[in-house]
C-alpha cells in the first residue's frame, strides 16, 4: 500500500512540475469554449454566437455585440456613424481563438478601413450551409453591407468540427452527417474519456502538449481534411459548393461584392512538394471559377519560414497573430482588385 501511495505521490508531483515547466516555457493555449458562447437558431436553423456576451474561448475572454459578432472589449461605439460595412464570414479560423480581437484578420481589416464597419460574423464550427443560412437571414436586413469576404477553411464541407457544439445545444438531436470514427473519436464517445478530455484540455497545458506530440495533431488534422477531397467524396464537395454558389447569386442581385479566400493548413505550407497538398485548393478554385465566384488562394501570402509561426502551437489550421496579419494582407488585396 505504501508503495502504491508513494508511486501516486511521485506521479502527482512529477505532473505538477511538468505542468509548471510547460506553462513557463511554452506559449501553448488551452482549448475549449464556454457553453454560453453559442445560441441555437440564431440565423434560420444555424446556431450563432450569443449576442452581448462575455465568454471564454481557448482560455481567453471574448466579447460579442448585439448580433453575436466578435468585437473588442467595450464594443465598437464608433460604428454607429459608419454607413458601409464589410462582412467577414468564416468558422473558427475567422473567429480567432487565442488571438486578441484587434489582432484577428477582422480586427486588422477594421484598422485598415476605418471609415467602414467590419462585421466579424465568424462562428466556430460553421459549414457552408451555415454561411448560406447566415447570408439569407442577415443581409436582407442590413443595407449597409457592401462587401462579403468568405474565408473558407478546407473543413467547411463537413460538419465534423461542429458536432460537439451541436450536441451541447441539442443533446437529443441526431446529426445529419456523422463523421467516421477513428480511435480518438471512439474514445470521445465514451463518456468518461470525453469528460476527462474536456476537463484537461481546458486546464492542463502539459496534457495538451503530451496529446499533441502523441497524436501528431498537425499532420493528423491534414490527413482528416484531405480525405474529404479524395475520389468518392464528390457529392459532399458538390453540395458544399452549391451553398457557396447560392450565396454568390444572392449577393449579386443586391449589388454586394463577394470573394472567397481559401485558408491553408499548416501541413500544406510545410510540405509544398507533396502533390496531395495541391488537391483541395485546385478542386475548389476550378469549380468556384466555373461558377463565376471570385476566389483567392491565400497560400502564396504565407511565404517566409518557419511556417509554424503562422499557426497556434501544434495546431493544424488555426492562425496565430502573425498568421492573421498575413491573411489580412490577402483579404485587403482581394478587396482592392
Amino acid at each position: 500500500m505504501l508503495l502504491v501511495l508513494g508511486t501516486l505521490l511521485f506521479l502527482l508531483v512529477a505532473s505538477l512540475i511538468a505542468e509548471l515547466c510547460v506553462r513557463m516555457f511554452s506559449d501553448m493555449n488551452f482549448l475549449g469554449n464556454s457553453e454560453n458562447l453559442f445560441v441555437a437558431e440564431a440565423f434560420g436553423p444555424s446556431r450563432g454566437n450569443t449576442p452581448n456576451v462575455q465568454a471564454i474561448s481557448y482560455g481567453g475572454a471574448i466579447y460579442t455585440d448585439e448580433h453575436g459578432f466578435r468585437v473588442p472589449e467595450g464594443g465598437l461605439p464608433d460604428d454607429a456613424n459608419k454607413s458601409e460595412a464589410i462582412i467577414v464570414l468564416s468558422d473558427s479560423v475567422g473567429f480567432g481563438p487565442a488571438v486578441e480581437e484587434p489582432d484577428t484578420f477582422a480586427g486588422v481589416l477594421r484598422a485598415r478601413f476605418p471609415a467602414r464597419r467590419v462585421y466579424n460574423a465568424s462562428v466556430i464550427g460553421y459549414t457552408t450551409r451555415d454561411y448560406r443560412n447566415f447570408i439569407d437571414a442577415f443581409v436582407p436586413l442590413h443595407d449597409e453591407v457592401t462587401d462579403v469576404v468568405l474565408v473558407f477553411c478546407l473543413n467547411d464541407v463537413t460538419s465534423r468540427s461542429a458536432a460537439r457544439i451541436d450536441w451541447h445545444l441539442e443533446a437529443e438531436a441526431e446529426m445529419e452527417t456523422k463523421p467516421e470514427a477513428d480511435l480518438t473519436e471512439s474514445l470521445r464517445a465514451v463518456t468518461l474519456f470525453s469528460a476527462a478530455n474536456d476537463f484537461l484540455r481546458s486546464r492542463s497545458k502539459f496534457y495538451l502538449q503530451f496529446k499533441y506530440r502523441l497524436l501528431g495533431t498537425q499532420r493528423r488534422g491534414w490527413e482528416l481534411v484531405s480525405s474529404v477531397y479524395a475520389p468518392g467524396r464528390e457529392a459532399d464537395l458538390a453540395a458544399s459548393l452549391e451553398d457557396v454558389g447560392a450565396i454568390a447569386a444572392n449577393l449579386k442581385t443586391r449589388g454586394i461584392s463577394f470573394v472567397v479566400v481559401l485558408s491553408p493548413y499548416w501541413y500544406q505550407l510545410e510540405n509544398p512538394e507533396d502533390p496531395a497538398t495541391q488537391v483541395p485548393q485546385r478542386k475548389l478554385g476550378e469549380q468556384l471559377a466555373a461558377m463565376g465566384v471570385k476566389t483567392v488562394d491565400a497560400r502564396p501570402y504565407f511565404y517566409e519560414p518557419p511556417m509554424t509561426a503562422y499557426f497556434l502551437p501544434f495546431d493544424p489550421v488555426h492562425l496565430s497573430k502573425e498568421g492573421h496579419r498575413v491573411m489580412a494582407n490577402a483579404i485587403t488585396r482581394s478587396l482592392a482588385d
